[in-house]
C-alpha cells in the first residue's frame, strides 16, 4: 500500500527512472508486477540483466538477485545476503551513490528488518538526498528507524508527504529516485 501511494503521487510523469526492491519470492513477482502496474500510472517492469531504465519507469528487482545500476545498465547479481535480504535495498542504493553521487535520491519506507538503511546512509555520505518513511504511518518501523538511528535520512516523512516532496523536489534537477 506505501509503494503504490508514492508512486500514484509521483505521478505518470515523474521524471526520473524509479527502482523497487520489495521483498517477495519467485512465485508472487509476476503478479506483483501486474498488479503495481494496474495500481500506479507508470508502466512497471522486472528488471532484466543489462536492461536500460528509463524515465518514469518503475523497475522492480527480482527476486533472488540483487539488482545494481552500472553504466547506464540495471546489473543482477547474484552475491549473497544482505541484512538477510536478496534482493537487498542497501545494494540497490549503494549503486545509486556510487553511480549517481549527489544526484541521488533514496526513500527507504514501511518494512521489517534493516534492508535499506547502510545503502540511505552512503546515498547521503555521497550528497545525495534521503527520505525514510515517519513511524506515525509505517506499518511496521523497523527499516525507516533503522535508517533514522543510522543518521541516514535527510528527512523523515509520512507516508503522505513523500511524494509532493519528491515532486517538488526535482524540478529543475537531474537526480535519480531509488
Amino acid at each position: 500500500g506505501a509503494l503504490v501511494r508514492v508512486l500514484n503521487g509521483l505521478g505518470a510523469d515523474f521524471p526520473l527512472p524509479l527502482f523497487v526492491v520489495q521483498h517477495i519470492t519467485a512465485e508472487f513477482l509476476s503478479a506483483f508486477v501486474t498488479w503495481l502496474g494496474r495500481m500506479t500510472p507508470q508502466r512497471v517492469l522486472e528488471a532484466k540483466q543489462d536492461m536500460d531504465y528509463h524515465p518514469g519507469v518503475v523497475h522492480v528487482a527480482p527476486p533472488a538477485r540483487h539488482m545494481e545500476l552500472c553504466s547506464g545498465h540495471i546489473r543482477l547479481t547474484g552475491s549473497g545476503h544482505e541484512e538477510y535480504q536478496k534482493p537487498s535495498g542497501s545494494v540497490l542504493l549503494r549503486s545509486l551513490a556510487r553511480e549517481f553521487g549527489g544526484r541521488s535520491i533514496g526513500v527507504v519506507l514501511t518494512g521489517m528488518g534493516r534492508d535499506g538503511a547502510s545503502g540511505l546512509r552512503q546515498i547521503r555520505e555521497a550528497g545525495g538526498l534521503t527520505i525514510a518513511e515517519h513511524q506515525s504511518t509505517s506499518v511496521v518501523f523497523g527499516m525507516p528507524a533503522a535508517a533514522v538511528a543510522m543518521n541516514a535520512a535527510d528527512r523523515i516523512l509520512p507516508l503522505h508527504d513523500i511524494a509532493p516532496f519528491l515532486r517538488a523536489t526535482v524540478t529543475g534537477r537531474n537526480t535519480h529516485a531509488g
